[in-house]
């Protein structure tokens, strides 16, 4: 997880492409269109990017923090914990890349999007016996949503470091997204 740090810190100082080069992010992970419910997001600014995964990571972290006080589940609390440790990562190769002296792009706002804060505000609200599984079908909503996102930029985005904390990214939340899908009851995820 470290690495993943210090590889995107690495990237945002840099300016060369050689270091970009050596790393491949758009062959990362492993999952389809199909396997994940989404497409990646095609033809994003850096500005934009930045600010929606900034906004993803930012709801997995918040909302992590509920289920892991909340849960009834002991699986849905460990789960919250690694997302909301994995998110906190992202986040952070995500401003370290941010910083460089060749481009400026605006770090991103530290609150949540209307609609990502209108989630979080439904699991505070939300009594302790319905929270588990709304808690991990949001999840798994925004993980989607976070995919589309990074696998997109990973793919054709054009700025190197911000391809890198991309591409990074992808298999940590398709895992995410593996694991999450397998604590909810089948009738919640459609039979799969």
């Amino acid at each position: 997880m470290l690495k993943v740090i210090m590889a995107a810190g690495a990237l945002a100082l840099s300016g060369s492409g050689a270091l970009a080069q050596a790393v491949s992010p758009t062959n990362t992970g492993s999952m389809s269109s199909m396997d994940t419910g989404t497409t990646p997001i095609a033809g994003q600014n850096e500005p934009a990017f930045v600010m929606a995964a900034s906004d993803a990571n930012l709801y997995q972290i918040k909302a992590a923090q509920f289920a892991v006080t909340k849960a009834q589940r002991d699986d849905v609390k460990a789960f919250a914990k690694r997302v909301q440790t994995e998110a906190q990562i992202a986040q952070q190769a995500l401003m370290a890349a941010l910083r460089n002296d060749q481009r400026t792009i605006k770090a991103p706002s530290s609150s949540l999007s209307s609609d990502r804060a209108a989630l979080v505000k439904l699991l505070q609200k939300t009594p302790r016996g319905s929270f588990d599984n709304l808690y991990l079908s949001q999840s798994a909503q925004v993980l989607q949503a976070a995919w589309a996102i990074n696998k997109g930029y990973a793919q054709d985005g054009t700025d190197p470091a911000l391809k890198q904390v991309a591409g990074t990214a992808v298999p940590t939340l398709e895992q995410e997204l593996t694991n999450g899908k397998a604590l909810l009851p089948s009738a919640l995820t459609g039979g799969q």
